[in-house]
């Protein structure tokens, strides 16, 4: 075939590719949180490449610890999002490879590999010099929260690491544990519970921002349109501390506000270390130094992001009840006094 000839089939091809929607590589897709980003970035025309337990190739986090591990999942992507988290420290699920040494290794593979857009879910309140940021959740989540940003200083990548505060949404432990307390007639919590405050986001919230942040020129502050890099703190917009939280779940059930009861210190302490016996409880002796210490930010930056007022905890029940009639991972934010279903 003669190089004329060639031509239009090239020229073709070239038009098909750019046609072609982008790739995001997903890390942690099945999750709570990684269920809900998947079905904002295909509701805002990305093709999705799931890396997780369940995908196909299954991706075993305590193994991917160098960046080779990760080249060939990267091939085609623009964009990597890293939602992998566990609030349980376990043989199967070490902190230190899944929060740390694999978001390191695929950090350093996105670099290598030209994929400068990566977006890393970590947390809010895990620095200070208090209990809380001594955890080993808090201290492997930094880790990766570091690397990304020196390579980002560097100019080797385009890294934004976002801070959320507690997320609500159907799939969270934390949300099943809250919902729970909110159907008791007494709320027996810890001290902590009525002065440290929290400020829930809606997970739909937090996963429509990562994929405005993923198309990040548009969602960029500076003039040239250069994406928006560094830490970024994601907070609802009405700071609450815990037990108000869980009073106000409880009227959004139609019940009546409960009786609140401050738990003694000892007593506190003790059902922490019975939770840290319970592998599948959302409540241990790490969850009560991470709530003790607050979790609160600016809550300018969601609905700055979102180009809409962020979802109010009252509105969270509403949402909820509309994303199981739609039988859907999640909801958009109620518009027009309809609640839209998230993408499949």
């Amino acid at each position: 075939m003669s190089a004329q000839a060639a031509t239009p089939s090239a020229a073709s091809a070239a038009s098909a590719a750019s046609a072609a929607p982008p790739l995001a590589l997903l890390c942690g897709a099945s999750g709570f949180i990684g269920r809900h980003i998947a079905c904002a970035l295909r509701a805002a025309g990305w093709q999705v490449r799931p890396a997780s337990r369940r995908s196909a190739p299954a991706v075993d986090y305590t193994r991917a610890t160098h960046a080779s591990d990760w080249q060939p999942l990267l091939q085609g992507a623009s964009a990597v999002i890293n939602a992998v988290g566990v609030l349980r420290d376990s043989r199967a699920r070490p902190m230190q490879a899944l929060h740390a040494d694999a978001p390191c290794a695929l950090f350093e593979a996105c670099a290598a590999s030209g994929v400068r857009r990566v977006i890393h879910i970590s947390a809010l309140g895990i620095d200070g010099d208090g209990p809380a940021a001594r955890t080993p959740y808090a201290r492997t989540k930094r880790q990766a929260e570091e690397r990304l940003l020196a390579l980002t200083a560097q100019g080797r990548l385009d890294g934004i690491a976002l801070r959320p505060s507690l997320v609500f949404g159907a799939g969270g432990a934390s949300t099943r544990l809250f919902l729970a307390l909110a159907r008791l007639p007494v709320l027996a919590l810890p001290r902590c519970a009525f002065t440290a405050r929290v400020q829930p986001l809606a997970v739909w919230d937090l996963a429509e921002a990562v994929a405005r942040l993923a198309a990040s020129p548009a969602a960029s502050h500076a003039a040239n349109a250069r994406p928006l890099t560094g830490l970024l703190e994601l907070a609802g917009p009405q700071p609450l501390t815990l037990a108000a939280y869980i009073q106000q779940l409880r009227a959004s059930q139609g019940r009546p506000p409960a009786r609140a009861l401050a738990l003694p210190a000892c007593i506190t302490r003790a059902s922490a270390r019975l939770g840290d016996a319970l592998p599948f409880s959302p409540w241990c002796t790490q969850s009560l130094h991470l709530l003790s210490a607050g979790n609160v930010a600016s809550p300018a930056a969601l609905p700055e992001l979102l180009g809409r007022p962020a979802t109010a905890p009252a509105q969270f029940m509403q949402a909820l009840a509309a994303a199981a009639q739609a039988d859907a991972p999640g909801v958009r934010k109620p518009q027009n006094g309809r609640d839209e279903g998230g993408a499949p």
